[in-house]
């Protein structure tokens, strides 16, 4: 279950950012990690290779980080969007950053991510959230359909 890696104080709503860089270093505020710029490298090696925005307003980057002890994951919701260069040219208003532990299935946890975020009415709802209560609420909602 999605649901027990989500903690309200790393959502952050009403979430506005310049460019992806800025996005991730203001989520990487909320985390518990302290290498934040080795993070953020990571991260947009991996992007070089393959974006990490899917389209429909939704991007998910990523990095496993060594002897992390838990998965920690970061969403933000942006109601004006970002431009992230999607494919289909919309802004992206929901990003899901994973900073996934060793430990975790960290494919399995993708994998999940990836069936909710392609159920336009979750998406509607998550930009519709006022609290990181409500969204995690939705999730979990979702996960028990």
């Amino acid at each position: 279950m999605l649901v027990k890696y989500f903690e309200k104080n790393r959502i952050l709503l009403n979430f506005e950012a310049a460019d992806f860089n800025q996005a991730l270093k203001k989520m990487l505020l909320v985390s518990s990690e302290k290498k934040h710029s080795e993070i953020i490298k990571m991260i947009m090696e991996r992007e070089s290779l393959m974006s990490t925005v899917l389209g429909k307003g939704v991007a998910f980057p990523r990095a496993v980080i060594e002897n992390k002890e838990k998965t920690e994951i970061i969403i933000a919701i942006s109601q004006k969007g970002i431009n992230l260069k999607s494919f289909d040219l919309l802004p992206v208003k929901i990003i899901i950053l994973y900073l996934f532990s060793k430990k975790d299935d960290y494919s399995s946890i993708l994998a999940q991510t990836l069936q909710f975020l392609n159920d336009d009415s979750l998406r509607a709802e998550l930009l519709n959230s006022k609290t990181g209560d409500e969204i995690i609420a939705a999730i979990k909602n979702w996960e028990e359909e």
